[in-house]
C-alpha cells in the first residue's frame, strides 16, 4: 500500500497533463502511485505515450465521459493507499508541494481533508482554494457585488475567507478539487464522491460531508501549486456552464431545501434558472460564460 495515491481525471488536456506529471515526479519524494483516468478525450490516443515509462502509474481509458466525480471514484478504487490526492491535469507542482502537504496532514490526525495555496500562473491567489459552504446568503453577497466591494469583510466576503490572511494556515469549510488531499480513514467515513455532480460542486459536497463526520478541513499555506484553470471547460463553455448551474441545484436540494421554508424553496430554484438564463444571454452576446472552476 502506497503512502499516497494521486488521482488525475483528464479530459482533452494532454499537453497540460505532460507538464503536470513531469512536475509531480520531479517534486515529490514520498512513496506514491498515480492513476490517470481519461474521460474519452479527443486526444486519448496520445495518453499511453505520455504516461509510459512512469513508475507506479496506471491508466484508465473510459469510452465515455463519465464526469469528474465518477472518474475520481474509479481511480480511488483501483489502488489502495493511506492517503489520496485529487489533482487536476492542468496543475504544476512546485517546491515539493505534495510532500509538504502530506507531511502536514500526517502531523494533524484531526484533519480529514487539506488543500494548499493554489496560484494563477502570475502568482496571484486563486480564491477558491479556501471556501465556505455556499448558502443562499453567500450567493447573494457574491452576485450583488458586496463581496467585491468589501473584500476583507467576514460577512460579505466570507465565502472566500477574505478576512483571513492567505499567508496563514487555517481551518476552512472547503478546499479546491484541483488539489484536494485526504486520508483514507476519512474517505471510509465520508463515502465516495457524489457522482450526481458531473463537473462542479463535488469538492464542496465532499468537504461538507467530511465536516459533518467530525473531520477538520484545512487550508495549508506552507505549500503552493500553479493551476491553469478552466483548461477543459473553456473548450465547451456552454456545456460546462450548464453543468455548473446543475451542480448549484443539486447542492441546494441535497443540503438546504429540506430545512428551508416554502418561500425559500420556491425562490432559490427560480433564482438559479434566472442566473442560467442570464449566463446564456451573456454567452450569446460576448462569447463568454460564467463557468465555475475548481480553482
Amino acid at each position: 500500500m502506497s503512502e499516497l495515491g494521486v488521482v488525475i481525471v483528464n479530459y482533452n488536456s494532454a499537453d497540460y497533463l505532460r507538464g503536470c506529471l513531469a512536475s509531480l515526479y520531479q517534486e515529490t519524494a514520498c512513496d506514491f502511485h498515480v492513476v490517470v483516468v481519461d474521460n474519452d478525450s479527443r486526444d486519448q490516443s496520445r495518453l499511453p505515450e505520455l504516461t509510459s515509462g512512469r513508475r507506479n502509474l496506471s491508466l484508465i481509458l473510459n469510452q465515455f465521459n463519465l464526469g469528474f466525480s465518477r472518474g475520481c471514484n474509479q481511480g480511488i478504487r483501483l489502488r489502495k493507499a493511506k492517503n489520496y490526492l485529487l489533482l487536476n491535469p492542468d496543475c504544476v507542482i512546485v517546491d515539493e508541494a505534495v510532500d509538504k502537504t502530506l507531511q502536514y496532514l500526517v502531523r494533524h490526525p484531526e484533519i480529514g481533508i487539506v488543500g494548499c495555496r493554489v496560484e494563477n500562473p502570475d502568482g496571484t491567489l486563486q480564491r477558491a482554494c479556501r471556501r465556505a459552504t455556499p448558502t443562499p446568503s453567500t450567493a447573494f453577497y457574491r452576485l450583488s457585488g458586496l463581496s467585491s466591494l468589501f473584500p476583507a469583510s467576514r460577512r460579505f466576503a466570507g465565502y472566500h475567507f477574505g478576512h483571513l490572511d492567505p499567508a496563514d494556515s487555517h481551518p476552512v469549510e472547503a478546499v479546491s478539487g484541483s488539489f484536494l488531499m485526504f486520508r483514507s480513514e476519512a474517505h471510509r467515513t465520508i463515502g465516495p464522491l457524489d457522482e450526481r455532480f458531473f463537473l462542479y460542486g463535488e469538492d464542496l459536497d465532499f468537504c461538507l460531508r467530511a465536516r459533518r463526520q467530525g473531520w477538520d478541513v484545512q487550508y495549508f499555506s506552507g505549500a503552493r501549486i500553479i493551476h491553469h484553470k478552466r483548461v477543459s471547460s473553456s473548450r465547451q463553455p456552454q456545456e460546462s456552464s450548464s453543468h455548473f448551474f446543475e451542480a448549484m441545484e443539486i447542492f441546494y436540494d441535497k443540503h438546504f431545501s429540506g430545512k428551508a421554508g416554502s418561500i425559500e424553496r420556491s425562490l432559490v430554484p427560480v433564482g438559479i434558472h434566472l442566473l442560467r438564463f442570464a449566463d446564456r444571454i451573456r454567452g450569446n452576446v460576448t462569447g463568454r460564460h460564467s463557468v465555475g472552476s475548481k480553482g
